[in-house]
């Protein structure tokens, strides 16, 4: 007799040989059952549905080969009675489920999808900010903008000053400010950002971290005249708005020095004055062409200098004071004054005075008359003025002894210094 086989789970007759349905592509070699309550084929030995978990019933261990015992074809084994018992009876209560699976809502993945976005266009966005707005480029820019519309207080935000603790640190020196007569630098260009070579990173404050620094090659005009340098430019650790780190230009602000003489007249720089110390009037300035002039002063004068002033060399100024012509007239006329003083006395040598001649005897009626005053020279140095006069001519006649009148002509010279007293131009002599 030949025994024909059939699928398990739709009764479809199976060509021998055949491994699996054709209908509904179920394996011969893996008998299944239907779940009575997903309707899903499971293992026939199997306890619970693996897709709902509905808890199966046992098939009887009796052969399923015994015709007596053996299901219709088409009975559903789980509601089907268990053998030896009454098909009429009542069927028990259908057991309680294992586990429920949860299938999430559309909404859920909607909204994690949406969450995803946002983060993500978060992220690109905190870069491109940084990206664009907190680089050393747009920072070198915006120093030089500032600069150009003469703002101290925005082209200083851009800075990051060096403290020092020598007593000369130029922190303590006064800070020039760009007034009118201030001309900042023209035609700035940027022609590179890159990062310190070893030499640059040994220079720069202690435990730097090289991905903290960049040095930025800047060409720029002053006065008609091609500037090349460079800056060097230090991410800071404290974030601006909690997340972005932005940079500093590490300087940026230079020297001045204006020589004038020891204890000189003040100067101006861009008409601030600045006191001078050792014959120096020191300063901080902005890098640009700046006007120095000696302060008012009755007694000096000299030409004002545009001093260039770049980005990293310390720029000196000699500015030379030369005696005013005005204090020249005044220093004459109180040399001549002061020679005329002199001159009324009746001693042969008068007390404070530049000429004298030496008694003989009893001298009488002494009578002293100027025939040519000396000749000034001036020298300018450590603010005063040096006075010497040469080649001054007086007569003295006096009566001797017997009533003899004696006359005799003489040479004499003049030394002394002319200084400002009181706001005054002086002289006194030596």
């Amino acid at each position: 007799m030949t025994v024909v086989q059939s699928c398990a789970r739709c009764r479809t007759v199976l060509i021998p040989g055949q491994q699996g349905c054709v209908r509904c592509g179920l394996t011969a070699a893996e008998p299944t059952r239907e779940c009575p309550a997903c309707r899903r084929p499971t293992a026939v030995d199997a306890q619970f549905c693996p897709a709902c978990g509905e808890q199966l019933r046992q098939r009887s261990p009796m052969s399923a080969a015994d015709p007596a015992t053996d299901p219709v074809p088409g009975t559903d084994l789980a509601t089907a009675p268990a053998p030896g018992t009454d098909p009429a009876a009542p069927l028990a209560a259908a057991p309680a489920v294992f586990a429920t699976v949860r299938k999430p809502r559309r909404w859920v993945y909607l909204l994690t999808g949406v969450a995803l976005a946002v983060l993500l266009t978060g992220i690109t966005g905190l870069y491109a900010v940084q990206s664009i707005l907190y680089t050393p480029g747009r920072v070198v820019t915006g120093y030089f903008a500032a600069l150009s519309e003469r703002d101290a207080a925005a082209a200083r935000s851009f800075l990051e000053e060096p403290r020092s603790e020598s007593p000369n640190d130029s922190g303590e020196l006064p800070l020039i400010p760009m007034t009118a007569s201030y001309q900042p630098p023209s035609e700035v260009v940027v022609t590179s950002i890159e990062e310190l070579n070893e030499v640059e990173l040994a220079g720069s404050p202690a435990a730097a971290n090289s991905d903290d620094w960049r040095s930025a090659a800047v060409t720029y005009l002053l006065d008609d005249r091609t500037h090349r340098e460079k800056l060097y430019l230090h991410r800071q650790e404290r974030k601006e708005k909690g997340v972005f780190r932005g940079w500093l230009i590490y300087g940026g602000i230079n020297r001045m020095a204006a020589y004038v003489g020891r204890d000189g007249p003040g100067v101006l720089i861009n008409g601030q004055a600045v006191p001078t110390r050792e014959g120096y009037a020191r300063a901080r300035v902005f890098p640009g062409v700046h006007e120095v002039r000696l302060a008012d002063d009755p007694l000096f004068e000299a030409e004002p200098e545009a001093a260039e002033v770049g980005l990293l060399k310390p720029h000196a100024v000699p500015l030379m004071p030369t005696l005013r012509e005005s204090a020249r007239d005044e220093v004459e006329s109180q040399v001549k004054a002061y020679l005329d003083e002199c001159a009324k006395s009746t001693d042969l040598s008068p007390d404070g005075c530049p000429f004298s001649w030496i008694e003989i005897g009893t001298s009488k009626k002494v009578e002293w008359t100027i025939d040519a005053y000396p000749k000034l020279s001036f020298s300018v140095g450590d603010g005063e003025v040096a006075v010497r006069g040469l080649l001054g001519r007086v007569t003295v006649a006096w009566t001797g002894y017997g009533g003899v009148k004696h006359e005799s002509d003489l040479l004499y010279h003049i030394t002394g210094q002319a200084a400002v007293i009181d706001g005054k131009v002086t002289f006194r002599s030596d």
